[in-house]
């Protein structure tokens, strides 16, 4: 969908979110005896559509701020056509300690506010199917395991300080050994079991029907891969800086965010220990 595309489709979404919202604070006046069922109820209904709109709104403007920077690669070099890519800093890569937590509470609260009108419905007006009942209660299921993966995510933040991923040069060359450097965050204990992956993915939608009904997937597939298994016997010590070398194999591609399908390298660490594992996944700039 285009940026311009973008916003309209969120238009209607705000517009009738804050209309309905309006509503349910007593802003906008309406006759009682349209309104069948507690005016909280409109209030959180409205406030649904209208962060739903407001959300298309805020990934239509990433998109245009993407492309934007996408359309400025006029050659001048590997490292001008990484940066024009993606706005790379040139000394490392540093993912937010707190994203990880704000995108878990994000769709935990939304699905509580969503949950709650069709919650009171089910539970708490008088004429809640019994359906309706077994239905709201599988979800609400849902919502534990939502919130559950938040308090996770939380543990990993407080646990762990911020982590990063140095550079060695920039950007790096897919026809050359990459040399990834791993300072080791405060917080790790001695690991039970521990992996490095260094790995080339394509990303694209794909549709799917069935009957009347098509749903969108996105799908990653990884093109190559290189992995280092931690020793059972070693120990990362918090400050101290590990080195990783991957030689890349011939039919790895080089960084294309905006490629029809884009093409990504990314490092993972999966590091399992007692209490909160430390997981996280950093990008990497390997580029023709």
């Amino acid at each position: 969908m285009s940026t311009a595309g973008g916003l309209l489709f969120g238009l209607p979404f705000v517009s009738m979110g804050a209309f309905i919202t309006l509503i349910g604070l007593g802003l906008i006046h309406v006759d009682p005896k349209t309104v069948h069922a507690p005016y909280w109820v409109l209030t959180v209904c409205g406030l649904c559509f209208f962060g739903a709109g407001l959300a298309v709104w805020s990934a239509a403007i990433r998109q245009f701020i993407s492309n934007r920077r996408g359309a400025q690669t006029t050659g001048g070099g590997p490292e001008a056509v990484a940066l024009a890519d993606y706005d790379w800093n040139k000394r490392g890569y540093q993912p937010s300690r707190w994203s990880k937590v704000f995108k878990a509470l994000g769709p935990a609260v939304a699905l509580t506010v969503f949950l709650s009108i069709f919650n009171w419905w089910a539970f708490f007006s008088k004429g809640g199917p019994f359906m309706v009942k077994c239905i709201v209660g599988l979800f609400d299921l849902i919502l534990v395991a939502v919130w559950g993966n938040f308090f996770l995510m939380l543990a990993r933040a407080l646990r762990f300080s911020d982590s990063r991923l140095d550079f060695a040069r920039f950007p790096y060359s897919i026809s050359q050994p990459i040399l990834i450097r791993w300072p080791v965050p405060s917080g790790i204990s001695k690991p039970v079991k521990g992996s490095f992956t260094l790995r080339c993915l394509e990303e694209w939608w794909e549709t799917t029907t069935t009957g009347k009904n098509n749903s969108r997937c996105l799908v990653k597939e990884e093109i190559w891969s290189g992995n280092w298994q931690l020793d059972p016997a070693d120990e990362l010590l918090p400050g101290k800086t590990r080195e990783f070398s991957f030689a890349p194999a011939a039919e790895a591609l080089p960084t294309n965010f905006h490629a029809p399908k884009p093409i990504c390298w990314e490092f993972e660490v999966k590091l399992e220990m007692s209490g909160p594992d430390f997981v996280e996944t950093y990008l990497v700039p390997v580029y023709q």
